[in-house]
Order: structure tokens, then C-alpha cells, then sequence
């Protein structure tokens, strides 16, 4: 069969899929044993790994012993599966029942494309679990992955059982559009209150999490405690933007870079909005350095910086939106999604904090647009919780597009093939598509974005001719790339032009440890760097020369200026 056909089919099959399930009205279904149910928070849980060669799994146990996963291949008997050992973390105390549960970490690898899988996990007592399916999928056709807004397992009407119930049929239905889905992205909230009884239950309960894995993000509910982290082992966690549950990690899938981002850091964070900003820069930098040649970067976090309008002027969502806009604008990022306001909204293709096109055509339902300048931000309506009890429709100048009913919950579809991302968002009740939008691009449209940045800087007049020496030959270089190049010869170019481009960035003077902040520890590296013990790179230098000599030496009265500023001796270091 070729492409074409297998593509036709795979859309044929899902139009009627739609049809069936459109026709009916869909209502959760009731458990039937929430007393046993509310107290079952120990389930596995998996996550995506570094890539789809990699899954991550984690769950809880009674017992403090090494943890184990033994996975094979469907045809094959477990006595010839590969086993994988883990790490064991003292994790959730009942001090009522004097019960201590440890948090047991795996990362399976050697997975292979379009294959099924079966696994189990040894539980606290030594014996091993029951037996579970995986299947990895086919990427040479394109990626699925479900996207949801905040499960917030506790506080819907009905409470943590029926959140658990809406939870499910949200699931079920999802899987039903997406069948051949890769994972699922939540955008934060999984629980309202951090308890272990009931909501976290809730949340792990659905059979579907035993079979697809869920990358999960920190909402402002998942916080404060470290249970977030204990339940969930999402891959290449970093320090960066770190709260008590967790901090930003990224990771890749066929020709897509993931980047969630921790925006709690900034009400739960002690270092300053710049501090933080620095830390996202630096996770976004080093997701990219770990796939330079993404076609598409799609970044995630839990406020709606771009989204509902009851939202949009709360101390933390302003302070993040201004902390985050500039990054995002900064790294080329396709996507957003976000949770946090419990309706939808869609944004206009956002660049300086303003939409690069507000004219009627991305009003509208279904949109699709070729090349677009900026970044599109998604907030995700709740998964399986309330909607706000006042919601309606947005009406804010960046919103292109909004849908809020009180009590209906959603998920977005998300597919990405041949240069293509799609995202679909339906409502449970009636199964409606009520946005859709897709973006087509082509391979040079990063390299096109640089050359404009550089040509913009060239034509602005505020360098002279020696200055832009080294920016017009990288200029040049990129201009010479053929039109009808592969990716990875646009990106090489691209990343050339952009390290020079970066040079007329503007300089923090007094940064000089390149944290965001002018503090006594960048005089202290100053020092440091004149008696030899430590070097200074280029750019720390040009921060440090805070006296700004003409011949640029950083020494002795450099650090002192910084002191001078520090205790309001002087008002400026530019």
C-alpha cells in the first residue's frame, strides 16, 4: 500500500469514527467501588522518555527495595525480557496509619518503533505486578499525542469520584479520535489539593495510563508538596525554574522538541522574575542543543498568559507573561499550550507581546495558515473538573478564538506529518470539533526568520560598518544556502547566523555570572578572574567592563562599581 493510501485510509477510518461516536450522547459512567478506589494512589504511572526509544515509569510501594521492570515483546515469554532496575525514594508518610511509601523510578530503553509490548513492575513485596501492554508507534507517518487542560481531580461538582468518572470519559473518548496517539500532554492541575487519598487515585485510576504514557505538567495545585515528582517520572528533569515539584524538563518525538516550563517558579521561587527567566532560557537552550534540528518546538506551562480574560491581569499570570513572551519570541517556538482557566481560548500568532495578524481570518473555526511570523498559544479547557462558574466567550485582543460552557469538559488532538501540525479540540457532550488549527511549513522558514532579524539589524543604523563585519559575512553565508535545501543544512546556516545575531543582544552590565541580576557574587567573580582563578568568556567579559575603558579590561575597579551600584552609590552600570 503506498503513503497516499495508508494516509487516506487513516483519514477515512477516523471521519468514521467520529461519526459513530458524534451520534451518541456521551455520559460518564459511575464506578462502582470508590471506596476501594479513593485509596489506590500506588498505580504506575507512565511518562515519555528522552524519546520514543525510552519510557519512563513510576509508582508507589510499602517497601524500601530496588525496583525493577521487565519488558518484552508481545510474541516473546517474560523469561527472555529485558529487565531495567530503578531508584527507590522515601516518598509519602501516612502518619496515620504509620504507613512510609517509597517513590520507585524506571527508564526502560531499546524500544522499537510499531512494536507490541508487554511489561510488569516488582512490586513492594518482591513479587511482580500483573502484566500490562505497550505500543510504540509507527513515526514515519507522522505523530498524535491528546492534549489536556486541568483534570484538578477534587474539585468538580460530585467531588473527587465524579472528576475520577469525567476523567475517564474524557480519556475513552480521546483514545477513540486518536487511536494511534503516542502519549498524552496534561497541562497541569492533575489534582486540586495534593492529597494522597482520593485525588491522586482518581487521577492514576483510568486503565488507559497503564497502556499510554502521560507527560505531566506542574500546575499551581500540584505545587506546594512534593508529590508531583514522587507520582510522575517525566524525563530530563532539570533545576531549572525548580519548586518543590520539580522544576523544567524537554524531551523529542519524530520531528517534535518538547519544552515544559515550571512557571510556578515565579510566585513559588525565592530568586528574582529575572533570575527565573534566565533558568527557562537556559532549559530552552539546552532542550534545542539536544535536538537542533526539531522541525517543530512546542513549549508547555500551566498559566494562561494569552488566555481567558477573568485570568489574564492576575499578579502571577501578568508576571509570568512578561517573564516568558520575550524567551518564547527569542527561540523560535511554534506552540504553547497552557492550562489554568478551565475554558478555551486560542490566540492570534503572538510576537512582542501583540498579534503579528488580527484580521478576521483566524477567527474563525478552522484556520489554516502557511509560514505564520510568531507563536499561536493554546489554553486547554479542564479534562475532567469545573469550568469557572462566570465563563463565556473571550473577548481580549489577543484572542482569535474562545469556547466556554459551564460543566462541558475537552481534549485537543494534536498530529504532525509531512510539515503539518494540526490541533482539534472537541467538547465531550456532543463530541463537536469547535476549533481547529493547523500551521504548514516549510524547511527554511527559520533560516528565512534569521536572515530578517539580521537584515533588520544591518538596516538599523545604529552600528557602524566594522561593527557589522562579521554579522554581513554570516549574512552572506546564509543568503547562499540553496532554496530547496534539506533541514539540516537550513538549521546549520540558522544557527551560524543566529550566534552572531546574539552578539547585538543588549548587554546586562554588572551580569557577569548571567543570572539575570546584578548581585555582590558577579564583583566577586570579577575578582576572581584578576588573581587567576577562574576565566572569563566573552560575553562575561563585556558585562563585567561596567567602567566601559577604551581598550575594555576588566580589573579592580570594575568590581568596586558594581559595590558602588549595589548600595545606590551610583544609579547605573550602562
Amino acid at each position: 500500500m503506498t503513503r497516499f493510501k495508508k494516509t487516506a485510509a487513516c483519514v477515512l477510518s477516523v471521519a468514521l469514527t467520529t461519526t459513530i461516536i458524534a451520534s451518541t450522547v456521551f455520559q460518564p459512567v459511575a464506578l462502582e467501588n470508590w471506596d476501594s478506589i479513593q485509596n489506590e494512589f500506588t498505580q504506575v504511572a507512565l511518562a515519555p522518555g528522552n524519546d520514543p526509544s525510552e519510557l519512563n515509569f513510576a509508582w508507589y510501594s510499602t517497601e524500601n527495595a530496588t525496583p525493577y521492570v521487565q519488558i518484552a515483546k508481545d510474541e516473546e515469554s517474560f523469561d527472555n525480557a529485558n529487565e531495567f532496575e530503578g531508584s527507590s525514594t522515601a516518598a509519602y508518610n501516612d502518619t496515620q496509619a504509620s504507613v512510609q511509601y517509597y517513590s520507585n523510578k524506571v527508564t526502560v530503553s531499546g524500544l522499537e518503533e510499531n512494536t507490541s509490548y508487554k511489561y510488569r513492575y516488582k512490586v513492594g513485596d518482591g513479587s511482580w505486578s500483573a502484566e500490562y501492554s505497550y505500543k510504540t508507534q509507527d513515526l514515519t507517518e507522522g505523530l498524535s499525542f491528546i492534549a489536556v487542560g486541568d483534570p484538578q481531580i477534587g474539585i468538580g461538582i460530585g467531588g473527587s469520584e465524579a472528576d475520577t468518572e469525567r476523567w475517564i470519559n474524557t480519556l475513552n473518548l480521546a483514545t477513540a479520535i486518536a487511536p494511534n496517539a503516542s502519549f498524552i500532554y496534561s497541562m497541569g492541575d492533575q489534582i486540586d489539593a495534593n492529597q494522597e487519598y482520593g485525588q491522586y487515585a482518581g487521577f492514576l485510576h483510568p486503565s488507559i495510563l497503564r497502556q499510554l504514557p502521560i507527560a505531566t505538567t506542574v500546575g499551581n495545585h500540584d505545587c506546594d508538596v512534593p508529590n508531583f515528582q514522587w507520582h510522575f517520572n517525566n524525563p530530563n528533569m532539570t533545576s531549572y525554574g525548580e519548586t518543590s515539584a520539580g522544576g523544567d524538563y524537554y524531551f523529542s518525538y519524530g520531528d517534535v522538541l518538547f519544552i515544559n516550563l515550571n512557571s510556578n517558579a515565579v510566585l513559588k521561587s525565592s530568586k528574582s522574575s529575572n533570575a527565573i527567566a534566565v533558568e527557562h532560557r537556559k532549559a530552552i537552550e539546552e532542550a534545542i542543543d539536544s535536538n537542533p534540528y526539531a522541525k517543530w518546538r512546542v513549549v508547555t506551562f500551566h498559566h494562561d498568559i494569552y488566555g481567558y480574560p477573568d485570568h489574564y491581569d492576575d499578579v502571577e499570570v501578568a508576571e509570568c507573561r512578561e517573564q516568558l513572551y520575550p524567551i518564547i519570541d527569542d527561540y523560535d517556538i511554534d506552540v504553547v499550550l497552557t492550562g489554568h482557566g478551565h475554558n478555551f481560548t486560542r490566540s492570534f500568532q503572538m510576537q512582542n507581546n501583540e498579534p503579528v495578524d488580527s484580521s478576521d481570518m483566524f477567527k474563525q473555526q478552522s484556520v489554516t495558515i502557511d509560514n505564520p511570523s510568531g507563536t499561536v498559544y493554546f489554553e486547554l479547557s479542564t479534562a475532567a473538573s469545573k469550568n469557572y462558574e462566570n465563563n463565556k466567550p473571550g473577548s481580549n485582543a489577543h484572542i482569535a478564538n474562545s469556547f466556554a460552557v459551564n460543566n462541558v469538559q475537552s481534549f485537543s488532538v494534536v498530529n504532525i506529518a509531512n510539515g503539518s501540525l494540526s490541533i482539534e479540540t472537541y467538547r465531550t457532550d456532543t463530541m463537536e470539533m469547535y476549533d481547529s488549527y493547523t500551521i504548514n511549513k516549510a524547511d527554511r522558514t527559520k533560516l528565512d526568520k534569521s536572515i530578517e532579524e539580521a537584515q533588520s539589524i544591518i538596516s538599523s543604523g545604529e552600528y557602524t560598518e566594522d561593527e557589522l563585519v562579521e554579522l554581513n559575512e554570516a549574512l552572506q553565508a546564509a543568503l547562499r544556502v540553496p532554496t530547496d535545501c534539506d533541514l539540516k543544512t537550513a538549521y546549520d546556516a540558522a544557527v551560524a547566523l543566529d550566534a552572531v545575531i546574539k552578539s547585538f543582544d543588549p548587554i546586562l552590565y554588572g551580569d557577569v555570572n548571567e543570572d539575570g541580576d546584578v548581585m555582590i557574587n558577579d564583583s566577586i567573580m570579577i575578582l576572581k578572574y584578576n588573581i587567576g582563578l577562574i576565566e572569563l568568556t566573552p560575553s562575561q567579559l563585556k558585562a563585567a567592563d561596567v567602567t566601559h575603558d577604551e581598550d575594555g579590561t576588566v580589573d579592580l575597579q570594575d568590581a568596586i562599581q558594581i559595590q558602588k551600584y549595589l548600595i545606590y552609590m551610583i544609579d547605573s552600570l550602562d
